[in-house]
C-alpha cells in the first residue's frame, strides 16, 4: 500500500508539468464543498470479510483557502487550493464498526485547467474516530481496530466541471485508511475506497495570480539525521506496551522546487522483539534481538516548509524473522531552517509496525547560497 502511494504521487509530478495551464486569476479568496461519497471497505485481510456486510454512505464538508502566488511553491503546484475536512461515514456494519468519523488538512493539487473539465489530486493526514472497536466479549468480529481514535490519511483523485458563477460540480474517487500505528490492538486498518460526487463554490474577492520568475534552487546535497520515538502493543489484546527508538541519516538530493531522492541507513530499537520471540518459543532470545538495522530508498515531496515522505527500505540483518525483510515508512516532516519535526507511519506490508514521532536537523552547503538561491523548505 505505501509503495502505491509513492507511485501515485510520482505520477502526479509528471502530469501536473505536463498538462496544467495556470489562471491569471483566483477563483475567490475561500470556498465551501459538499461531498456524497459511496463506497466499501477493502478486506486486505480475509479476516476482514466480515467488515463487509453493505456498501457504505458518506458526507463531507471542506473549507478552503485559495493561492494565488504568495508563497513560492504556490506556482511550482499550479495553485492549489489548501483546505481542511470534516467527513461522515456510515461503514456498513452496524453492529461491527458503526459510523466513522474523519478530520484532516489537505492541498488540492491542479493536475489539468485547460477546459472546463479540471483534473485534481487530494492529499491529507489528520485523524479519524470509529464508535464500534474490537471487544474480546461483545465485538470480536472487529479484527481491524482496537482503538476509537486512529490516524488517517487521504488521497483522491476528482474532476471539476465548471456551472459558472464559481460553483463546480465534482466527480472523483478515492481512499480514505483508518491506522492506530499499533498502539492498540488490534490493528489491521481500515481501507475505505470510495466514489464521490459534490458541489464547490468560491465566495470572496478574486486576486490576480502572481506568476514572477522563481529563485534557482540549490541542487546540493544534503544529510539530514533524526530521533525518534514510539509506543506500540503486540498481540493478545489487551497486553502492555513497548517502546521503541530510531536513529535516522540519509543523504538527500533535491531534485527540483517539488522533490528530493535520497537514501539511508536506520537503526531501530523495538523491544518488543525479544518478547515475541520468546512466545515463538525461543527461549535463547536476549536484549539483542530488540536491535535490528535497515536502508532504505526515499522520495520527499517539498510544499513549502511540508514534507511528504515515502521510503522503502530492508532489514539487512534481523534476528526477529516474523516481520519478513522489507519495511515503510510515510509521514510529514515540518521545516524551521535546519531543524524539522517529523511523524512517519512504519509498516510491513499492509501491517501497521508504529508510529515515530521524532526530530532531526539538516546540514547544508551554505557557502553556495550567496547568489539569492533558494533551499527547499525554505518558505
Amino acid at each position: 500500500m505505501r509503495q502505491f502511494y509513492l507511485s501515485i504521487m510520482l505520477i502526479f509530478l509528471v502530469l501536473s508539468e505536463m498538462f496544467a495551464a495556470t489562471r491569471d486569476t483566483s477563483r475567490g479568496s475561500w470556498g465551501l464543498q459538499a461531498r456524497q461519497a459511496y463506497g466499501f471497505v477493502i478486506a486486505h485481510r480475509p479476516a476482514l470479510e466480515l467488515l463487509q456486510e453493505r456498501h457504505l454512505l458518506g458526507a463531507e464538508l471542506s473549507i478552503v483557502k485559495t493561492s494565488s502566488g504568495e508563497k513560492e511553491w504556490h506556482s511550482g503546484f499550479l495553485f492549489p487550493d489548501v483546505g481542511i475536512n470534516i467527513s461522515y461515514f456510515d461503514l456498513g456494519a452496524p453492529k461491527i464498526l458503526g459510523y466513522g468519523i474523519v478530520v484532516y488538512p489537505y492541498v488540492n493539487f491542479p493536475l489539468s485547467d485547460k477546459s472546463d473539465w479540471r483534473t485534481h489530486f487530494r492529499y491529507g493526514m489528520g485523524l479519524g474516530y470509529v464508535e464500534k472497536i474490537f471487544d474480546a466479549e461483545e465485538n470480536i468480529k472487529n479484527s481491524a481496530i482496537g482503538s476509537h481514535i486512529n490516524g488517517v490519511m487521504h488521497f483522491d483523485f476528482h474532476f471539476e466541471k465548471d456551472l459558472g458563477k464559481r460553483t463546480y460540480f465534482e466527480i472523483g474517487a478515492g481512499i480514505t485508511h483508518y491506522s492506530n500505528g499499533s498502539t492498540a490492538i488490534p490493528n489491521l486498518g481500515l481501507n475505505i475506497a470510495h466514489v464521490s460526487a459534490g458541489i464547490m463554490h468560491y465566495f470572496g474577492q478574486k486576486t490576480a495570480i502572481k506568476k514572477e520568475t522563481r529563485p534557482a534552487y540549490i541542487e546540493d546535497n544534503e544529510w539530514r539525521i533524526y530521533l525518534a520515538g514510539s509506543e506500540k502493543k503486540i498481540r493478545p489484546p489487551g497486553g502492555q506496551k513497548y517502546q521503541v527508538g530510531v536513529l535516522s541519516v540519509s543523504r538527500m538530493r533535491n531534485l527540483n522546487y517539488k522533490s528530493s531522492l535520497g537514501a539511508g541507513i536506520d537503526l531501530f530499537y523495538d523491544n518488543s522483539l525479544q518478547q515475541r520471540s520468546l512466545r515463538e518459543g525461543n527461549p535463547d532470545a536476549d536484549e539483542t534481538y530488540n536491535f535490528r538495522p535497515g536502508i532504505y530508498g526515499a522520495f520527499q515531496l517539498n510544499v513549502g516548509r511540508i514534507g511528504f515522505n515515502f521510503n522503502t527500505g530492508f532489514y539487512p540483518y534481523t534476528r526477529w524473522k516474523g516481520d519478513g525483510n522489507v519495511y515503510s515508512r510515510i509521514g510529514l516532516r515540518y521545516y524551521m531552517k535546519n531543524l524539522f519535526l517529523c511523524m512517519n507511519l512504519k509498516s510491513h506490508f499492509a501491517r501497521a509496525d508504529f508510529i515515530e514521532w521524532g526530530a532531526g536537523i539538516r546540514f547544508k552547503k551554505l557557502k553556495n547560497n550567496s547568489s539569492g538561491k533558494k533551499y527547499i523548505n525554505e518558505n
